[in-house]
Protein backbone atom coordinates (compact mmCIF):
# COMPACT_ATOMS: atom_id res chain seq x y z
CA UNK A 1 0.00 0.00 0.00
CA UNK A 2 1.49 3.49 -0.64
CA UNK A 3 1.73 5.00 2.65
CA UNK A 4 1.34 8.58 1.50
CA UNK A 5 -2.07 8.96 0.80
CA UNK A 6 -3.21 8.29 4.45
CA UNK A 7 -0.73 11.00 5.79
CA UNK A 8 -1.62 12.91 3.08
CA UNK A 9 -5.76 12.84 4.24
CA UNK A 10 -4.16 13.07 7.56
CA UNK A 11 -3.48 16.44 6.69
CA UNK A 12 -6.55 17.12 4.98
CA UNK A 13 -8.76 16.26 7.69
CA UNK A 14 -6.63 18.42 10.10
CA UNK A 15 -7.59 21.59 7.63
CA UNK A 16 -10.99 20.88 7.23
CA UNK A 17 -12.47 18.70 9.71
CA UNK A 18 -15.21 20.21 12.37
CA UNK A 19 -17.95 18.93 15.05
CA UNK A 20 -19.86 19.66 18.17
CA UNK A 21 -18.12 20.77 21.04
CA UNK A 22 -18.36 20.58 25.11
CA UNK A 23 -17.23 17.62 24.90
CA UNK A 24 -15.49 18.03 28.36
CA UNK A 25 -17.15 15.78 31.10
CA UNK A 26 -17.37 17.68 34.15
CA UNK A 27 -20.87 18.65 33.37
CA UNK A 28 -24.33 16.94 32.99
CA UNK A 29 -24.31 14.79 29.91
CA UNK A 30 -27.47 16.29 27.72
CA UNK A 31 -28.23 15.88 23.84
CA UNK A 32 -29.50 18.50 21.39
CA UNK A 33 -32.96 17.89 21.70
CA UNK A 34 -33.20 16.32 25.62
CA UNK A 35 -34.31 18.76 28.18
CA UNK A 36 -31.13 21.13 29.38
CA UNK A 37 -32.01 21.06 33.27
CA UNK A 38 -33.33 17.41 33.61
CA UNK A 39 -35.40 16.02 36.50
CA UNK A 40 -34.06 15.49 40.12
CA UNK A 41 -34.53 12.32 41.61
CA UNK A 42 -34.55 14.20 44.60
CA UNK A 43 -37.08 16.70 44.16
CA UNK A 44 -39.30 13.75 42.36
CA UNK A 45 -39.00 11.47 45.26
CA UNK A 46 -38.83 13.90 48.59
CA UNK A 47 -35.66 12.11 49.76
CA UNK A 48 -32.50 14.12 50.56
CA UNK A 49 -30.32 11.35 49.54
CA UNK A 50 -31.18 11.49 45.71
CA UNK A 51 -30.54 15.17 45.47
CA UNK A 52 -28.65 16.00 42.54
CA UNK A 53 -29.45 12.30 41.05
CA UNK A 54 -30.39 13.83 37.36
CA UNK A 55 -32.74 11.48 35.25
CA UNK A 56 -34.27 11.31 31.97
CA UNK A 57 -35.59 9.07 29.24
CA UNK A 58 -37.00 8.39 26.12
CA UNK A 59 -38.34 6.24 23.78
CA UNK A 60 -37.34 5.85 20.58
CA UNK A 61 -39.48 4.58 17.30
CA UNK A 62 -39.21 4.69 13.29
CA UNK A 63 -40.96 3.83 9.90
CA UNK A 64 -38.91 3.80 6.64
CA UNK A 65 -39.56 2.75 3.10
CA UNK A 66 -37.10 2.73 1.05
CA UNK A 67 -37.16 2.64 -3.14
CA UNK A 68 -35.05 -0.44 -3.78
CA UNK A 69 -37.53 -2.75 -1.66
CA UNK A 70 -35.20 -5.27 -0.86
CA UNK A 71 -35.87 -8.71 -0.04
CA UNK A 72 -35.18 -9.32 3.72
CA UNK A 73 -34.51 -13.12 2.63
CA UNK A 74 -32.25 -12.22 0.23
CA UNK A 75 -29.86 -9.25 2.30
CA UNK A 76 -29.96 -12.71 5.44
CA UNK A 77 -28.77 -14.94 3.18
CA UNK A 78 -25.77 -12.84 2.80
CA UNK A 79 -25.54 -11.53 6.41
CA UNK A 80 -21.87 -12.48 6.48
CA UNK A 81 -20.94 -10.09 3.59
CA UNK A 82 -22.28 -6.95 5.66
CA UNK A 83 -20.62 -5.15 8.04
CA UNK A 84 -23.88 -4.26 10.43
CA UNK A 85 -25.50 -7.60 11.68
CA UNK A 86 -29.09 -7.64 12.02
CA UNK A 87 -32.13 -9.75 12.04
CA UNK A 88 -34.25 -9.23 9.05
CA UNK A 89 -32.16 -6.16 7.65
CA UNK A 90 -33.25 -4.64 4.59
CA UNK A 91 -32.40 -1.18 4.55
CA UNK A 92 -28.40 -1.25 4.27
CA UNK A 93 -25.68 1.04 4.35
CA UNK A 94 -27.62 1.82 7.56
CA UNK A 95 -26.67 1.33 11.51
CA UNK A 96 -30.06 1.02 13.63
CA UNK A 97 -33.16 2.37 10.97
CA UNK A 98 -32.49 -1.51 8.45
CA UNK A 99 -35.88 -2.22 8.69
CA UNK A 100 -38.58 -1.34 5.41
CA UNK A 101 -41.87 -1.09 5.66
CA UNK A 102 -41.90 -2.24 9.45
CA UNK A 103 -42.97 0.05 12.26
CA UNK A 104 -39.78 -0.82 14.54
CA UNK A 105 -39.08 0.23 18.13
CA UNK A 106 -35.42 1.03 18.45
CA UNK A 107 -34.61 2.35 21.84
CA UNK A 108 -36.69 2.72 24.96
CA UNK A 109 -33.65 4.52 27.72
CA UNK A 110 -33.54 5.38 31.01
CA UNK A 111 -30.30 7.20 32.05
CA UNK A 112 -29.55 8.04 35.43
CA UNK A 113 -26.36 10.16 36.80
CA UNK A 114 -24.91 11.64 39.58
CA UNK A 115 -21.98 14.68 38.22
CA UNK A 116 -18.89 14.56 40.79
CA UNK A 117 -18.54 18.35 41.98
CA UNK A 118 -14.98 19.79 42.76
CA UNK A 119 -14.76 19.19 46.77
CA UNK A 120 -12.05 18.02 49.39
CA UNK A 121 -11.03 14.94 48.97
CA UNK A 122 -13.10 12.58 51.39
CA UNK A 123 -16.29 14.95 50.37
CA UNK A 124 -19.06 12.35 48.97
CA UNK A 125 -20.11 15.59 46.25
CA UNK A 126 -16.75 14.42 44.31
CA UNK A 127 -18.24 10.85 43.68
CA UNK A 128 -20.45 10.24 40.72
CA UNK A 129 -21.35 7.56 38.21
CA UNK A 130 -23.80 7.41 35.38
CA UNK A 131 -25.75 4.56 34.48
CA UNK A 132 -27.75 3.94 31.09
CA UNK A 133 -30.35 1.12 30.52
CA UNK A 134 -31.74 0.43 27.94
CA UNK A 135 -33.63 -2.22 25.73
CA UNK A 136 -34.77 -2.32 21.71
CA UNK A 137 -33.38 -3.14 18.08
CA UNK A 138 -30.67 -0.58 18.38
CA UNK A 139 -28.44 -2.54 21.25
CA UNK A 140 -29.50 -5.62 19.85
CA UNK A 141 -27.79 -4.52 16.64
CA UNK A 142 -24.78 -3.12 18.53
CA UNK A 143 -24.12 -6.61 20.71
CA UNK A 144 -24.81 -8.77 17.09
CA UNK A 145 -22.42 -6.72 14.92
CA UNK A 146 -19.48 -6.42 17.51
CA UNK A 147 -19.66 -10.29 18.21
CA UNK A 148 -19.34 -11.39 14.90
CA UNK A 149 -17.10 -8.96 14.06
CA UNK A 150 -14.73 -9.25 16.90
CA UNK A 151 -15.65 -13.41 18.70
CA UNK A 152 -13.97 -16.23 17.86
CA UNK A 153 -15.45 -18.84 15.16
CA UNK A 154 -16.53 -21.90 16.69
CA UNK A 155 -16.42 -20.84 20.08
CA UNK A 156 -19.30 -20.28 22.34
CA UNK A 157 -17.94 -17.06 24.40
CA UNK A 158 -18.43 -13.44 23.20
CA UNK A 159 -16.23 -10.81 22.93
CA UNK A 160 -19.44 -8.71 24.82
CA UNK A 161 -21.63 -10.08 27.41
CA UNK A 162 -25.50 -10.66 27.69
CA UNK A 163 -25.48 -6.93 30.19
CA UNK A 164 -23.96 -5.41 27.39
CA UNK A 165 -27.54 -5.41 25.18
CA UNK A 166 -28.97 -3.78 28.34
CA UNK A 167 -26.46 -1.44 29.71
CA UNK A 168 -24.93 1.02 27.50
CA UNK A 169 -23.15 3.01 29.55
CA UNK A 170 -22.14 1.90 33.36
CA UNK A 171 -19.13 4.28 34.76
CA UNK A 172 -18.13 5.80 38.56
CA UNK A 173 -16.39 9.14 38.48
CA UNK A 174 -14.33 10.87 41.12
CA UNK A 175 -13.07 14.79 40.74
CA UNK A 176 -9.80 14.75 42.84
CA UNK A 177 -8.79 18.61 44.33
CA UNK A 178 -6.12 19.35 42.23
CA UNK A 179 -5.61 22.46 40.13
CA UNK A 180 -9.16 23.01 38.61
CA UNK A 181 -10.42 19.75 39.64
CA UNK A 182 -9.17 16.51 37.60
CA UNK A 183 -12.09 13.98 36.74
CA UNK A 184 -11.51 10.53 36.99
CA UNK A 185 -14.25 7.75 35.11
CA UNK A 186 -14.17 3.90 35.45
CA UNK A 187 -16.57 1.90 33.36
CA UNK A 188 -17.92 1.45 29.91
CA UNK A 189 -19.40 4.59 27.70
CA UNK A 190 -20.64 5.21 24.50
CA UNK A 191 -17.32 6.47 22.13
CA UNK A 192 -15.93 9.70 22.79
CA UNK A 193 -15.50 9.92 18.86
CA UNK A 194 -17.25 11.73 15.99
CA UNK A 195 -20.10 14.09 15.64
CA UNK A 196 -22.89 11.96 15.97
CA UNK A 197 -24.06 9.17 18.96
CA UNK A 198 -26.16 5.95 19.63
CA UNK A 199 -29.35 7.75 20.61
CA UNK A 200 -30.61 10.10 17.60
CA UNK A 201 -32.23 12.31 20.25
CA UNK A 202 -28.76 13.69 20.83
CA UNK A 203 -28.20 14.12 16.89
CA UNK A 204 -29.50 16.47 14.50
CA UNK A 205 -30.36 14.11 11.98
CA UNK A 206 -32.80 10.70 13.29
CA UNK A 207 -30.27 8.41 10.93
CA UNK A 208 -26.91 7.46 11.33
CA UNK A 209 -24.20 8.69 8.49
CA UNK A 210 -21.58 6.70 7.59
CA UNK A 211 -18.56 8.11 9.76
CA UNK A 212 -20.82 6.90 12.40
CA UNK A 213 -21.78 3.31 10.93
CA UNK A 214 -18.73 2.13 9.54
CA UNK A 215 -15.64 4.70 10.73
CA UNK A 216 -15.76 4.90 14.21
CA UNK A 217 -16.41 2.42 17.41
CA UNK A 218 -19.80 2.24 19.23
CA UNK A 219 -18.32 2.04 22.76
CA UNK A 220 -15.39 2.05 24.68
CA UNK A 221 -14.08 0.28 28.28
CA UNK A 222 -11.23 1.93 30.73
CA UNK A 223 -9.84 5.01 32.25
CA UNK A 224 -10.83 8.26 31.43
CA UNK A 225 -9.23 11.20 32.62
CA UNK A 226 -10.36 14.48 31.83
CA UNK A 227 -9.04 17.80 33.04
CA UNK A 228 -10.17 21.51 32.14
CA UNK A 229 -7.12 24.07 31.89
CA UNK A 230 -9.34 27.17 31.64
CA UNK A 231 -12.94 27.80 31.14
CA UNK A 232 -12.82 27.06 27.31
CA UNK A 233 -9.81 24.36 27.33
CA UNK A 234 -9.54 21.20 28.30
CA UNK A 235 -7.45 17.67 27.74
CA UNK A 236 -9.07 14.21 28.34
CA UNK A 237 -6.36 10.67 27.90
CA UNK A 238 -8.24 7.19 27.82
CA UNK A 239 -6.71 4.31 28.43
CA UNK A 240 -9.00 1.55 27.26
CA UNK A 241 -9.87 -2.07 26.41
CA UNK A 242 -10.37 -1.70 22.24
CA UNK A 243 -12.68 -1.21 19.35
CA UNK A 244 -16.39 -2.19 21.33
CA UNK A 245 -15.16 -4.56 23.90
CA UNK A 246 -15.88 -4.35 27.49
CA UNK A 247 -14.54 -6.28 30.03
CA UNK A 248 -13.27 -9.03 27.69
CA UNK A 249 -10.50 -8.08 25.30
CA UNK A 250 -9.92 -10.04 21.74
CA UNK A 251 -6.51 -9.51 22.88
CA UNK A 252 -3.33 -8.27 25.12
CA UNK A 253 -3.08 -4.72 24.21
CA UNK A 254 -4.30 -1.49 25.25
CA UNK A 255 -5.71 1.34 23.45
CA UNK A 256 -4.85 5.18 23.92
CA UNK A 257 -6.81 7.89 23.42
CA UNK A 258 -5.40 11.27 24.41
CA UNK A 259 -8.28 14.33 23.20
CA UNK A 260 -8.23 18.39 23.83
CA UNK A 261 -10.91 20.66 22.93
CA UNK A 262 -11.00 24.37 22.75
CA UNK A 263 -14.02 27.06 22.75
CA UNK A 264 -12.50 30.27 22.02
CA UNK A 265 -16.21 31.99 22.40
CA UNK A 266 -19.68 30.84 23.07
CA UNK A 267 -20.06 30.86 18.94
CA UNK A 268 -16.73 28.38 18.18
CA UNK A 269 -15.58 24.97 19.78
CA UNK A 270 -13.10 22.40 18.05
CA UNK A 271 -11.62 19.17 19.17
CA UNK A 272 -9.33 16.95 18.19
CA UNK A 273 -8.63 13.08 19.38
CA UNK A 274 -6.96 9.96 18.69
CA UNK A 275 -7.96 6.62 19.19
CA UNK A 276 -4.63 4.15 19.21
CA UNK A 277 -3.96 0.57 19.72
CA UNK A 278 -3.68 -3.17 18.80
CA UNK A 279 -7.63 -4.23 17.67
CA UNK A 280 -7.07 -7.52 15.47
CA UNK A 281 -8.00 -10.73 17.45
CA UNK A 282 -4.62 -12.25 19.09
CA UNK A 283 -2.69 -9.92 17.62
CA UNK A 284 -0.82 -7.16 20.08
CA UNK A 285 1.40 -5.88 17.31
CA UNK A 286 -0.17 -4.46 14.22
CA UNK A 287 -1.98 -1.09 15.54
CA UNK A 288 -4.78 0.76 14.59
CA UNK A 289 -5.14 4.32 14.36
CA UNK A 290 -8.02 6.69 14.05
CA UNK A 291 -7.46 10.83 14.19
CA UNK A 292 -11.20 12.55 15.08
CA UNK A 293 -11.23 15.95 14.52
CA UNK A 294 -13.79 18.89 14.93
CA UNK A 295 -15.34 21.77 14.76
CA UNK A 296 -19.10 23.83 15.43
CA UNK A 297 -20.31 27.48 14.23
CA UNK A 298 -23.40 29.32 15.48
CA UNK A 299 -22.74 32.36 13.29
CA UNK A 300 -25.95 33.74 14.10
CA UNK A 301 -28.16 32.22 17.12
CA UNK A 302 -30.69 30.12 14.82
CA UNK A 303 -28.40 28.89 12.92
CA UNK A 304 -25.62 25.89 13.85
CA UNK A 305 -23.21 24.14 11.67
CA UNK A 306 -21.28 20.81 12.40
CA UNK A 307 -18.71 19.12 10.32
CA UNK A 308 -16.94 16.54 11.50
CA UNK A 309 -14.01 14.20 9.76
CA UNK A 310 -12.45 10.85 10.54
CA UNK A 311 -8.98 9.15 9.21
CA UNK A 312 -8.16 5.29 9.75
CA UNK A 313 -5.02 3.50 9.03
CA UNK A 314 -4.62 0.16 10.37
CA UNK A 315 -1.24 -2.26 9.63
CA UNK A 316 -1.22 -5.89 7.91
CA UNK A 317 -5.35 -6.28 7.55
CA UNK A 318 -5.64 -8.25 4.14
CA UNK A 319 -2.66 -10.75 3.86
CA UNK A 320 -0.02 -8.20 5.35
CA UNK A 321 -1.21 -5.20 3.27
CA UNK A 322 -2.01 -2.01 5.04
CA UNK A 323 -5.54 -0.26 5.08
CA UNK A 324 -7.27 2.89 5.46
CA UNK A 325 -10.68 4.64 5.25
CA UNK A 326 -11.70 8.18 5.86
CA UNK A 327 -14.75 10.71 5.43
CA UNK A 328 -16.06 14.05 6.07
CA UNK A 329 -19.49 15.06 7.20
CA UNK A 330 -21.37 18.72 7.33
CA UNK A 331 -23.88 19.48 9.02
CA UNK A 332 -26.51 22.49 8.72
CA UNK A 333 -29.35 22.84 11.19
CA UNK A 334 -31.90 26.21 11.59
CA UNK A 335 -34.10 26.96 14.38
CA UNK A 336 -37.84 28.07 12.09
CA UNK A 337 -39.24 28.62 15.40
CA UNK A 338 -38.92 26.93 18.89
CA UNK A 339 -40.71 24.18 17.48
CA UNK A 340 -39.54 23.59 14.40
CA UNK A 341 -35.60 22.98 13.56
CA UNK A 342 -34.85 21.09 10.28
CA UNK A 343 -31.20 19.64 9.64
CA UNK A 344 -29.44 18.74 6.44
CA UNK A 345 -26.70 16.62 6.24
CA UNK A 346 -24.34 16.01 3.40
CA UNK A 347 -21.22 13.37 3.83
CA UNK A 348 -18.41 11.59 1.77
CA UNK A 349 -17.00 7.87 3.20
CA UNK A 350 -14.02 6.40 1.38
CA UNK A 351 -13.23 2.77 1.88
CA UNK A 352 -11.24 1.70 -0.84
CA UNK A 353 -10.44 -1.97 0.65
CA UNK A 354 -13.97 -2.13 1.78
CA UNK A 355 -12.30 -3.24 5.61
CA UNK A 356 -15.22 -0.86 7.26
CA UNK A 357 -17.70 -1.41 4.46
CA UNK A 358 -17.44 -5.01 3.59
CA UNK A 359 -17.37 -3.53 -0.31
CA UNK A 360 -14.24 -1.38 -1.87
CA UNK A 361 -16.04 1.86 -2.24
CA UNK A 362 -16.87 5.29 -1.99
CA UNK A 363 -20.19 6.20 -0.36
CA UNK A 364 -22.24 9.40 0.12
CA UNK A 365 -25.60 10.50 1.45
CA UNK A 366 -27.44 13.63 1.79
CA UNK A 367 -30.37 13.77 4.66
CA UNK A 368 -33.20 16.15 5.01
CA UNK A 369 -34.64 16.01 8.72
CA UNK A 370 -37.64 18.01 10.18
CA UNK A 371 -37.65 17.98 13.55
CA UNK A 372 -40.47 19.46 14.89
CA UNK A 373 -40.93 19.03 18.95
CA UNK A 374 -44.77 18.75 20.41
CA UNK A 375 -44.46 20.11 24.10
CA UNK A 376 -47.01 17.79 26.65
CA UNK A 377 -47.35 17.51 30.45
CA UNK A 378 -44.61 17.37 32.97
CA UNK A 379 -41.33 18.04 31.06
CA UNK A 380 -42.08 15.79 28.12
CA UNK A 381 -42.10 16.36 24.65
CA UNK A 382 -42.44 14.36 21.36
CA UNK A 383 -39.90 14.73 18.81
CA UNK A 384 -41.00 13.93 15.22
CA UNK A 385 -38.35 13.31 12.92
CA UNK A 386 -39.97 13.15 8.89
CA UNK A 387 -36.84 12.24 6.91
CA UNK A 388 -35.76 11.89 3.58
CA UNK A 389 -32.33 10.47 2.51
CA UNK A 390 -30.56 9.90 -0.74
CA UNK A 391 -27.42 7.34 -0.40
CA UNK A 392 -24.97 7.07 -3.76
CA UNK A 393 -21.85 4.42 -3.90
CA UNK A 394 -19.34 3.84 -6.39
CA UNK A 395 -19.84 0.51 -6.39
CA UNK A 396 -22.98 -2.19 -5.90
CA UNK A 397 -23.73 -1.45 -2.39
CA UNK A 398 -27.48 -1.68 -2.47
CA UNK A 399 -29.87 -4.31 -3.21
CA UNK A 400 -32.75 -4.19 -5.45
CA UNK A 401 -35.71 -6.51 -4.71
CA UNK A 402 -33.41 -10.31 -4.48
CA UNK A 403 -30.82 -8.82 -6.29
CA UNK A 404 -28.34 -8.82 -3.73
CA UNK A 405 -26.09 -5.60 -4.09
CA UNK A 406 -27.35 -4.70 -8.02
CA UNK A 407 -27.17 -1.00 -7.03
CA UNK A 408 -25.37 1.85 -6.55
CA UNK A 409 -27.47 4.03 -4.48
CA UNK A 410 -30.97 4.38 -2.79
CA UNK A 411 -33.88 6.63 -1.31
CA UNK A 412 -35.22 6.13 1.76
CA UNK A 413 -38.20 8.32 3.05
CA UNK A 414 -39.00 7.41 6.93
CA UNK A 415 -40.66 9.22 9.84
CA UNK A 416 -38.69 8.84 13.45
CA UNK A 417 -40.14 9.55 16.50
CA UNK A 418 -39.05 10.48 19.94
CA UNK A 419 -41.31 10.55 23.53
CA UNK A 420 -38.69 11.80 25.57
CA UNK A 421 -39.10 13.23 29.47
Amino acid sequence: MNERRPRGRLVLAAVIALTFAGRGRAAEVNGIWSESSTKDLGELSGNDFFKNWKIRGWAESYFVYSSNAADKDTVNANQGLSAIKARDLSIEGRTFDVHRNRPTLTILEVELEKVPQLSSWLDPQAVGFKLDVNWGDTYDIIWNTVNKALGRPGHKEDVLGDADRFLSHYSIGYVAPVGKGLRVDFGKFVTHIGGETIESIKNNNFSHGYLYSFGIPFQDFGFRFNYPWTDTLYTEFYVLQGWNVTYKDNNGGKTIGPAIGWTPNPRVSMYAQYLGGPEQRDNDNHYRHLLDLGLSLNPIDPFNILLSADVGYERNVFSKKDTWWDGIMGVFRYKVTDAFEPAFRAEIYNDPDGFTTGVPQTVGEVTLTLNYRIDLPEKTHLLVRPEYRYDVSDANFFTEGKAFRDRKDQHTIGLGTVLYF
